[in-house]
């Protein structure tokens, strides 16, 4: 099995799916970059007050902190002998950059898996978390700048994954199950 990256708008289900997906993969490294993030936030240090700030904003979290935690992932699992699968990164090309290095140094392979989904779609799914979810940073503005991040930034980097025959696409608008049945099937699982 190839190492995993999950990518897709907000809303799309990215998370649901991995976590399906590990119960059956249990030997993995999962790694979601903004639970991550939000796990830092919640400390009242220099760390959590930094990344708070920029997260409550809806702004994308720098990458020296992301390269870092991508990094301390791979060598987790390089040590652990595990799989890697990775919710949300890299939504940036210079991410994307980072992440090839990284990959190639430690000799892994991966697939980029895209959760498509329709812009509209995804704010009526961000809209029902953010009421449920109570988060902060769920706020309409903060909605409106990642959607922007994400088709101005990260979907030039599922393209160019796409151009190196490193990505598959997989339906999101569909039930939970069809959307987990697509993804084994694409990925030959």
């Amino acid at each position: 099995m190839k190492d995993l990256i999950f990518l897709g708008v907000q809303g799309c289900g990215k998370g649901t799916q991995g976590k399906l997906l590990l119960k059956d993969y249990p030997n993995t490294v999962y790694m979601e970059m903004w639970q991550l993030c939000r796990a830092l936030m919640s400390n009242d240090n220099g760390i959590g007050n930094y990344i708070r700030n920029i997260v409550n904003n809806g702004i994308m979290v720098d990458n020296f902190i992301t390269h870092d935690l991508l990094h301390t992932t791979v060598q987790i699992a390089n040590k652990e002998g595990k799989w890697i699968m990775m919710d949300g990164f890299p939504r940036l090309m210079e991410q994307a950059e980072y992440m090839i290095k990284t990959m190639e140094e430690y000799k892994r392979d991966y697939v980029i898996v895209h959760f498509e989904l329709s812009k509209e779609k995804a704010l009526e799914r961000m809209q029902k978390r953010a009421a449920i979810e109570a988060r902060v940073d769920d706020t309409p503005e903060a909605m409106e700048r990642r959607l922007a991040v994400f088709y101005n930034e990260t979907l030039p980097v599922i393209k160019h994954f796409e151009d190196l025959g490193k990505a598959i696409t997989v339906n999101a608008d569909a039930s939970i199950e069809e959307v987990q049945a697509e993804l084994k099937s694409k990925l030959g699982l």
